[in-house]
Order: C-alpha cells, then sequence, then structure tokens
C-alpha cells in the first residue's frame, strides 16, 4: 500500500506542475489541498488503530521482579 501511495503522489506532484504550468493556480490550489487532507487521514486513521491497540488489547503479563533482592543470597 506505501508504493501505491508513492506513485500516487509522485503522480500528483507532476499534475501540479503541469497545472502551473498552464496558469492553473486554483486547480493546483485543490489538488495540494487535496493531496495534504488524504495523507492527514492517513495518519489519523493509523493513530485511531494505535490507540484502539493501546485500549483495548488483552494486556501481556510481565514478569513479577523482587525489587527487594540485592543479589547476595
Amino acid at each position: 500500500m506505501a508504493e501505491r501511495n508513492e506513485v500516487d503522489a509522485s503522480q500528483g506532484a507532476v499534475d501540479i506542475v503541469n497545472k502551473i504550468a498552464d496558469n492553473q493556480r486554483a486547480d493546483a490550489i485543490n489538488t495540494i489541498h487535496d493531496m495534504l487532507f488524504a495523507k492527514a487521514s492517513d495518519a489519523m486513521a493509523d493513530y485511531k488503530k494505535s490507540v484502539a491497540n493501546t485500549y483495548f488489547d488483552e494486556p501481556t503479563e510481565t514478569e513479577v521482579t523482587d525489587e527487594t533482592d540485592n543479589g547476595n543470597d
């Protein structure tokens, strides 16, 4: 999926440059806006997954250590 996003981003950059060259500034700005919104949306989706995993995953069992053990048995 990341590879596809890189291809889409490079194609989008080419489209933006072409629009600027054709004096279509408003279209270029709209394309930039759309690309940034999509990137922010992807970042938020990843963050939501991270938060959900933090709150709803089963806790992993950790090894309980004896904090009073100084190693001089």
